[in-house]
């Protein structure tokens, strides 16, 4: 019988549990936009800095997510460098992060939550 050998699957499950993460941060900036006047104009990063002039008001949403995504990618790439990890518990991580973040960009989900917030309405 031959060995066979195999790399570590733990940079992977980073990078697919990173991505969720970034998917959840996402929603919540959704929701939080939603809830709170004084987030929704520091979230306007195109108007305040200057950055994404483009995108609008998406623009701080965007650039949230995107550094949740890669400073937990980071953390967990090295957190994870060299190990084997359950891939089948990341892979249902990530897809229940990602999707509580895809549900929470749902304007009937995100309008819900706000009513529950009788102070922002």
């Amino acid at each position: 019988m031959q060995d066979v050998q195999t790399k570590p699957n733990g940079p992977v499950a980073a990078a697919f549990i990173a991505a969720g993460v970034g998917s959840l941060v996402l929603g919540i900036t959704v929701v939080l936009n939603e809830v709170n006047d004084g987030i929704s104009g520091f979230l306007a990063f195109d108007a305040n800095f200057g950055i994404g002039s483009g995108v609008g008001p998406l623009s701080g949403k965007a650039i949230l997510a995107t550094l949740a995504f890669v400073i937990s990618w980071v953390v967990l790439h090295v957190a994870l460098r060299g190990k084997e990890v359950a891939f089948g518990k990341a892979m249902t991580i990530s897809l229940v992060l990602v999707g509580l973040g895809f549900a929470l960009t749902f304007p009937p989900i995100f309008e819900a939550i706000v009513h529950l917030f009788p102070a922002a309405e």
